[in-house]
């Protein structure tokens, strides 16, 4: 059927279903070419239509042979008397347990990604739809081909009350749905978003609809928005009981679910996963407080991503705009560009009698506002508001909803010629003497900046903070308003990164010095010492604690029995989120889990500030931390390739000076991770690159490898200069850690094995790569810091090169190892690769890999390449065993990354993100630890926080014959545990699946690796969530904590044969938290409530 929503369609349709024929309802929105393809999928041999329709159904029936077009009953054919009718019930022969199963009628998507898709609905479906009605008289705005309009029809059907449908040969108008409300006495009004809106702005439709008993638009048909008197959150809907069994919620970000619908939902039309189940992309946040409330936020696929993989979803922004009287429509735009515009639909009252600029002028305080809490890199500029006309026809749904990317199809001009616009230089720029170019360029900065940040015309730009989307913003206002000098670059901000230097580019003025002489002067600047007053240590400072190679090396570090403490120096605003950002870290790398407690003790995480002196810390704390300083370790560097040498200097490079100074007012010695890109332009004539200072021509073409031959040169002074103890270690490319394969994805080798997958090719190279693992990595750098190594006996620093003296064939080794591994792809050769890569989809959500596409050309898109580097390793592995020893690239550790990969990130372009990406509905919270460490006590804190989760004491399912025993200080056998550990599985097990909780916690010892694998049957295949929080604590607070229990039958003494049977927590056991046990009770929750967040 395809018509307006008028009587003779009402007629129609349910003349159809009283004779049993499915019906397909057709849009009259969408295209001839939308129609063919759902009348093609379906099967449809009939059309009828409206006589204004009659064109597009002639034009279909063209593209589909056999198709018939029919004109749909006209009001003469049914208005007649009824009493000439003798039978009016037509009772058709159809058998209802036959017909409940089948197909009644057809619905489609709104085709807002491409054509539209077919939505079928069962009879059993529909009616248990059409029973959930209000029983209340009706207004209904809604059309007729739409299921929400369906249905509520039917519901009035089905109650028997009366339901008013708005005239189709109506336009929809404020003073329209007026007058109908004054002129009936509704009880329930039904409308799309649209309607609302337009009664809204009305004070007389304002007090109409708060006249009405309920008023309901369109959120879909799963939750419900009724609510308790009293429970003032109106804009959360609730899950209702009959459908708690059926949901899953998905995380998709901090505080962000995604709805999923599970198999057995009875209104359940359609399927995406291979469970059955069915994921909405329809994205929530929780209630804070209230169980069961969700907040909509946002669609998954309105995601905007911007050029440098930014993401932002600008369904919020676009809603304050549109809220405004002033406002018909808003839609955000800036897909692959580097920063968001939007497009403007004014109201015609704000239109009237105005110009596009006059109707900005009205419109940029409401997006202004709209903004504010948005992030630095989602703001938008005035100039990035386009004023469309206000009678524009845009692409809607039937709804009213915009079609998001049918919209960016019909306004592709507009939105070009704005970012046009905004990167072209203006004719009506000014000239601007040396004063006012800097005034205006303050105001630029300013602007840009968190407001109260002070700089002064020497502070470097990205010292202060500035982004690449801001400093792109800066380059758009000034060639929309200066005359220029030179040419502007897109990098013009952060090449010229102060206002003097940017002032001086512009103008003409400034005077190019060579990179060589740069750091040159930056090495004599920061290479004045003294010399050190040398005194043994059991300290150790390490930073960069929070990326990768510093978690292993904390992790390596904290093992040492010479250490007696490990001060991460991590930026960070106190004592409190440094602690936290750097268990984070080691929790992301799979290394917390498997650190007891007592060695967690000796790590202490300082907030820092590279860039002072002192470090940002107290006097106090300082003279703490070098009271026993044995050496430091600074691994870490800000990684920007696009910024300049200059604005390295403030955190970077005056932060190596700070840390050496801190060395040499302790004694200990100095360990700088470096890198090989310092040595990258090493000529290849002269053989492997050597273990020594290198030329400052050798370091790579960018801000990032200069930087790190700077403070090279500097850690050489130090050393030749005060005799301080410094070793400079390059490190050259690091992989994936050999336990679990873990690899950030974002960098760019995993984005290359990437394309395996997203282009079906990896390029044939000629590469041999000398790859390091990153504990193998990590392993060195402390065994390397922890030697006895001594460079005051030479002239200069220790320089060593970390890389693997053990390479391997890119071709011949690596690629066959990836096809073992499951990856299926084509060898190409480099230029076809990079060929490949340009071309494929452009979207980095679903493309990653095509972020790096630039980079990977500058390497690849030529036909000769130049050998792979190869280094001199004689010192790196004469004082590290673990570099002597370094693996060699084999099957099984490509294996471990690429699954690694396959579990977290990597997803076949055309899937949807699912399966591993999402955690069980369902979760088990196993608090394990000895007697004494506190079990029950934290177990019942959780279940009382946490919303409807049972607690299951494990201690009371022993058996008597059990509890004799220990109650006579006899410890329990394996075979004395396994039945108990069978009743305590059966015990969760009924609780989850037979009396439908959603949360277990149960306390139990869990002392040995086999106990907590019988444990984790509950989980069984993936059914749900098992985590265990570990309390960890001393023996004599055990013992101590025991003497003190009174009636229990575990005795002080138990405590020793507990602890005898306590076996730690294996390296592929990440499902283990270790909880520090010796706190205060509100503490030990905090901590256990911040790991659950974290395990989910």
């Amino acid at each position: 059927m395809l018509g307006p929503s008028n009587l003779e369609y009402l007629v129609t349709m349910m003349g159809l279903f009283k004779l049993g024929h499915t019906v397909l309802f057709l849009s009259t929105r969408i295209s001839v070419p939308a129609i063919e393809s759902l009348i093609t999928s379906t099967g449809a041999t009939y059309l009828l239509a409206d006589p204004r329709y009659l064109e597009a159904s002639l034009a279909t029936k063209e593209l589909v042979p056999g198709l018939q077009v029919l004109e749909m009953p006209t009001r003469t054919i049914f208005e007649f008397p009824i009493d000439v009718v003798g039978d009016t019930q037509l009772d058709a022969a159809l058998d209802a347990s036959v017909e409940t199963s089948q197909i009644v009628y057809i619905i489609h998507s709104s085709g807002s990604t491409g054509l539209p898709k077919a939505i079928y609905q069962k009879q059993n479906a529909a009616l248990s739809n059409f029973s959930g009605n209000m029983n209340m008289k009706a207004f209904i705005t809604l059309p007729l081909y739409h299921n929400h309009g369906i249905c509520n029809l039917y519901r009035a059907v089905w109650s028997k009350k009366i339901i008013h449908l708005y005239n189709a040969d109506l336009p929809l108008t404020c003073n329209y749905l007026i007058k109908t409300l004054q002129s009936h006495d509704f009880e329930i009004f039904y409308g799309v978003p649209y309607a609302l809106k337009l009664l809204a702005e009305a004070d007389a439709g304002l007090a109409l609809l708060s006249q009405l008993k309920v008023v309901i638009t369109e959120v879909g048909q799963l939750m419900t928005s009724f609510r308790q008197p009293g429970d003032k959150a109106w804009n959360y809907v609730r899950e209702h009981d009959k459908l708690k069994p059926y949901l899953r919620w998905i995380p998709q970000g901090p505080n962000l679910y995604e709805c999923c619908v599970l198999p057995g939902w009875p209104a359940k039309t359609a399927t995406n996963m291979d469970d059955g189940s069915y994921r909405t992309k329809d994205l929530f946040e929780p209630h804070p407080t209230i169980p069961g409330a969700w907040k909509y936020i946002a669609r998954q696929d309105d995601t905007i991503v911007l050029v440098n993989g930014e993401k932002f979803n600008p369904v919020v922004t676009e809603g304050k705009i549109r809220s405004s009287k002033l406002v018909t429509e808003a839609v955000l735009f800036g897909a692959q560009q580097p920063y968001l515009g939007v497009l403007v639909v004014p109201s015609p009252a704000a239109a009237l009698n105005k110009s596009p600029a006059e109707i900005l002028d009205l419109v940029w305080p409401v997006v202004e506002a709209a903004q504010d809490s948005n992030d630095a890199f989602a703001k938008l500029s005035r100039e990035m508001v386009v004023i469309l006309p206000y009678d524009v026809d845009y692409p809607r749904t039937d709804k009213g909803s915009l079609i998001r990317q049918a919209f960016y199809r019909v306004f592709a001009k507009e939105i070009e010629l704005a970012y046009e616009i905004s990167s072209s230089t203006n004719e009506n720029a000014q000239e601007y003497s040396g004063s006012e170019l800097r005034d205006f360029l303050r105001g630029m900065v300013t602007k840009a900046l968190p407001q109260g940040t002070g700089f002064t015309d020497e502070t470097d730009f990205f010292s202060l903070g500035l982004d690449s989307l801001q400093s792109i913003q800066i380059r758009a206002e000034i060639l929309r308003s200066v005359k220029t000098a030179n040419n502007m670059t897109q990098n013009v901000v952060f090449d010229h990164p102060s206002i003097d230097k940017l002032a001086a580019y512009l103008s003409g003025s400034s005077t190019q010095t060579s990179i060589e002489d740069e750091i040159s002067s930056l090495v004599e600047k920061y290479s004045t010492f003294s010399a050190p007053q040398a005194r043994p240590g059991k300290f150790v400072a390490v930073t960069g604690s929070t990326g990768s190679l510093g978690a292993h090396i904390v992790a390596q570090l904290v093992h040492d029995p010479s250490i007696d403490r490990i001060y991460c120096f991590v930026r960070a605003q106190d004592e409190s989120s440094a602690t936290k950002r750097t268990a984070e870290s080691l929790i992301s790398r799979k290394l917390y889990h498997s650190l007891p407690i007592k060695l967690c003790r000796k790590i202490i995480s300082l907030p820092t500030n590279l860039s002072r002196p002192d470090l940002g810390l107290s006097d106090s704390k300082y003279r703490e931390v070098t009271s026993s300083l044995r050496t430091v370790i600074h691994a870490a560097w800000s990684v920007n390739f696009n910024i300049r040498l200059s604005s390295f200097e403030k955190d970077n490079i005056a932060g190596v000076r700070h840390l050496i100074d801190l060395c040499q007012s302790s004694g200990a010695s100095f360990n700088f991770c470096s890198s090989v890109s310092t040595v990258s332009r090493h000529p290849d004539e002269e053989g492997p690159v050597p273990e020594s200072l290198p030329d400052a021509k050798w370091a790579q073409g960018m801000g990032y490898a200069q930087s790190k031959s700077v403070a090279e040169a500097i850690c050489s002074r130090a050393a030749s200069q005060a005799g301080i103890p410094v070793r400079v270690l390059r490190i050259g490319q690091i992989v994936a850690d050999t336990a679990h394969g873990v690899w950030n994805v974002t960098e760019a080798v995993p984005l290359m094995l990437q394309t395996a997958l997203t282009i079906g090719a990896l390029p044939r190279l000629t590469e041999t790569p000398s790859w390091l693992p990153v504990d193998t990595v990590a392993k060195g750098v402390t065994e390397i810091a922890l030697s006895d190594a001594d460079n005051r006996a030479v002239s200069g620093a220790v320089f060593a090169n970390v890389v693997n003296h053990r390479t391997f064939s890119w071709t011949n080794d690596l690629l066959p190892a990836l096809r073992a591994a499951g990856l299926d792809f084509e060898e190409v050769e480099p230029k076809e690769w990079v060929r490949r890569l340009r071309e494929s989809d452009p979207d980095p959500v679903v493309n990653p890999p095509i972020k790096l596409v630039d980079f990977f050309a500058s390497k690849y898109d030529r036909d000769e390449f130049s050998p792979s580097k190869e280094y001199v390793t004689d010192t790196a592995r004469s004082l590290s065993q673990a570099l002597e020893n370094a693996p060699l690239l084999d099957s099984g550790f490509t294996k471990k990354f690429v699954d690694q990969f396959c579990r977290t990130s990597w997803t076949p372009s055309a899937a949807p993100r699912n399966a591993e990406a999402a955690s069980p509905a369902k979760r088990v919270i196993i608090v394990t630890g000895p007697c004494g460490s506190g079990k029950t006590t934290l177990a019942t804190a959780l279940a009382s926080e946490l919303p409807n989760a049972p607690f299951i004491e494990g201690d009371s399912l022993h058996s008597k014959d059990a509890v004799d025993r220990m109650h006579a200080g006899q410890p329990l056998s394996d075979e004395h545990r396994k039945p108990w550990l069978d009743r305590l599985v059966r015990r969760a097990h009924e609780e989850l699946f037979e009396l439908g909780y959603d949360t277990v916690v149960v306390s139990c010892s869990g002392l040995k690796r086999s106990y907590r694998d019988q444990i984790r049957q509950v989980g069984a295949g993936g059914k749900a969530k098992v985590v265990f929080l570990d309390l960890q604590c001393a023996p004599e607070t055990l013992v101590a904590r025991l003497q003190e229990r009174k009636g229990h039958y575990m005795k002080a003494e138990m405590v020793q044969s507990q602890l005898a049977d306590l076996e730690g927590v294996a390296a592929d056991e990440v499902d283990v938290f270790p909880i520090d046990a010796e706190g205060g009770r509100e503490g030990i929750l905090q901590e256990a409530t911040w790991a659950l967040d974290r395990l989910s």
